[in-house]
Formats: C-alpha cells, structure tokens, sequence
C-alpha cells in the first residue's frame, strides 16, 4: 500500500485510542473535582461543538489554509487540551480546553481528522477503497475499546487525582506525535484554494443538503441508543449487574470490529449502497426487537444480531461518499455531513431517558429503528440510480 495509507491508519489508531481514554475519564474526572451534574452535561456539549465548529472551519477555510496545516493545528490544539486538562481545577480553563481539543464524547469520531482522512484516502487505495475504509474503522473501533478500558487504570492505583491528570498528559502526548506524523503525510491538499462553498456546483450542493438531512435522521435515530443508554436500560430492564454489562459488551464490540471487515468484501459483489442499506435494514429490525423479545437471553440474542451487521454501513458509507463527490468536494462534503450528523445525537440521549424514566422501556428502540428503516429506505430511493450510472462509468 501506498506509505500515506500506513501513515493515515497509524494515527487513526493512536488518535482514537486517546479519544476512548478521555471520553470515559473526563465525566468522572469533572465529578471528581467536585463539579455537578449540570456541568458534566455542559461539558460534553462543549465537546460535542468543538467538532462542529472545527468541521465548519475546515469547509470554509480548509483549502485556503491547507489541509495539512489545518491537521497540524488541530493537532496541537489537542495538546494545548490536555495540557490545560492536566494541570487546571478551574472550569473556565476546562471548559475551553474541552472546547478546543476536538475530543470525540464516544471514543468514535465525527471530527476534522476523519473529514480530511476519509475524503483523500481514495486518492492513494484505487479500487480497494472499501477494504481499506474496512480497516481503517476498524483500527479505530478497537484503538477505541483499548483506550475505554485504559481508562479504567486509575481505579485500580485509587483514584488518584494525579494519576487521571497523567492520562491528560498522554492525551497531549499524543497530540504531538499526530504533528510528526502528519508533517509527513504528502499528497493530500487540493490543487485549488477556494472560499467556503460557492465554487461547488448545483448538483454538488443539493447532494451535500439531501445528504446531510438523511444522515441527521440516522444520527437522530442512534442517538436515542447509544452504548451508555443500551448497559443503563439493561441494568433498569434487567437488573443485570456492571460485572456482566462489562462481558456483554466486550462481546459486542468484538462482533461489530469483525462486521467493519467484512463490509466490504459484500459491497464489492453488490455495490456500496446497496451494502450500506441493506445490512443497515436488517439491523435496524433486530434493533426493534430488541425490547420486545421479554428476557435478558432474548435481548442480548437480538443484540447480538443487530451488532453483527449494524456498522456495515459505516466503510461503505465512506465509499459510497467517494462515488457520489469528485476528489476536490470529498472533504467539504465530509466535513458538512459529519457536522450535521454530530448536532443531531444531541437529543437523544435526554429523550431515551425521559422515556425509559416513564416506564417506556421499547419506545427508544423502536422510535429509533423506524428512523433509521425511513432513512435506509429514502437513501436507496434516492441514489440507486446514481451509483449503476458510476458502476457503468467505471466498468467502460
């Protein structure tokens, strides 16, 4: 492979790793300081519109600043984040370093980083594309669940303050090995600097709107069942204890990492939309059911189904969005979904509460499998014949 890509995955891995550390630690760490619940929830707002307000300077300014540059900044405001982290009690300061560190609340990404990656990896992967998206989510996904349960090492040296500032450390650490290794990825800016949009063509912005509502259904969707909200409603549903929720989805993460593998081996016998929505489909199915199978077995059986093909749509969608949007659009278009798709998870999780705190337990799922199955199917509609006229294009 071409040595950018080997770059590209290496920090997509390092990154994420210290992104699955700090969105597990930083609620406990706010706590820890002494500081209420309103404010945890402050907090990951704050994080949350980092990564929208970055995305929105990467499509206005990405080309005129560079996207080189614009990585190495971002990077080194990571480190200024967990510097400011490390080494401050006052809210103000975490509040702007939360603000500035483009720190993922899942461990999972929407950010600038994964704009650019995804929208100039195809410059360097032909038609392996899908395969190599394969991987790179997958890297990510498990850098994730490595980081998630890294953070858990301050609980076993008692819960030392120092300690959880010594992880921030690592975080900014991490910050400064992205700058060496991004100054050393070539070939990702665009031949053109161009201003914000204007320069995008009718059909390229009507992709980039249609788009961006479709996935802020999805998003909306999933944000009303999340991890966090799945291991609460089992433990209220259940009664299922942290010991067995920590097994449950250790097993389930280990079965989504093997469904971002073989996502695209499917898309390459029938395309990258049809993938996307069809295994999208299915787990949205198993996603409804899963309340109404009535004990812990059938709902982790249910559960099980649904992860095994529920980010099959994840690397194909990264494909399909290469099909739709030439090289010089990709990062824009990116950087605008993404951000539309970061906003609408926003009420989710306060609405899933709501309703599992009035006893109704199966309308988060069901609520959110009916969106996602209307988004799957709008999708399909509405670019099935755009990826056959790509398809003909690509085999003449």
């Amino acid at each position: 492979m071409n040595k950018s890509i080997y770059l590209i995955l290496l920090i997509k891995g390092l990154r994420t790793f210290v992104f699955g550390i700090v969105s597990v630690l930083t609620p406990i760490y706010l706590a820890m300081l002494g500081f209420p619940p309103i404010y945890v929830g402050i907090s990951l707002f704050l994080m949350v519109l980092g990564n929208v307000l970055s995305n929105i300077l990467l499509t206005w300014f990405g080309d005129i600043i560079g996207r080189k540059k614009l990585l190495i900044i971002f990077s080194f405001l990571m480190f200024i984040s967990g510097i400011l982290l490390s080494s401050s009690s006052l809210y103000p300061i975490i509040a702007a370093a939360l603000l500035i560190g483009n720190i993922s609340t899942t461990g999972t990404e929407a950010g600038p980083f994964q704009s650019i990656e995804t929208g100039v990896l195809p410059r360097f992967t032909g038609n392996k594309l899908g395969r190599v998206l394969g991987v790179y989510n997958l890297i990510g996904y498990s850098a994730s669940s490595i980081g998630a349960l890294t953070s858990s090492l301050p609980a076993y040296l008692g819960n030392n303050l120092h300690i959880i500032r010594l992880m921030y450390i690592l975080y900014a650490l991490a910050g400064l090995i992205m700058i060496i290794i991004y100054n050393a990825l070539n070939g990702i800016e665009t031949t053109k600097r161009r201003l914000g949009l204007r320069w995008l063509s009718g059909l390229t912005i009507n992709d980039i709107r249609n788009l961006s509502i479709l996935f802020s259904i999805d998003a909306f969707g999933g944000g009303l069942v999340t991890q966090s909200l799945l291991s609460y409603w089992f433990y209220i549903r259940y009664g299922v204890s942290l010991r067995e929720l920590g097994l449950v989805f250790m097993v389930v993460n280990v079965v989504t990492a093997i469904s971002l593998v073989i996502a695209p081996l499917i898309a390459e016998r029938i395309g990258n939309l049809r993938a996307m929505v069809y295994t999208h489909l299915v787990s949205n199915i198993f996603l409804i059911l899963v309340p109404l199978a009535g004990t812990f077995l059938g709902s982790l059986a249910f559960l099980l189904l649904r992860q095994s093909v529920s980010q099959m749509d994840v690397p194909t969608r990264q494909a399909f969005m290469a099909q739709i949007f030439n090289d010089e659009e990709r990062v824009a278009a990116n950087a605008i979904t993404n951000t539309a798709r970061s906003i609408s998870t926003l009420p989710g999780s306060l609405i899933a509460g709501d309703l599992i705190s009035l006893t109704l337990y199966s309308l988060p799922f069901i609520i959110s499998g009916s969106m996602k199955i209307i988004y799957d199917l709008t999708i399909y509609l509405m670019y099935k014949d755009r990826t056959k006229e790509h398809l003909v294009s690509n085999s003449t």
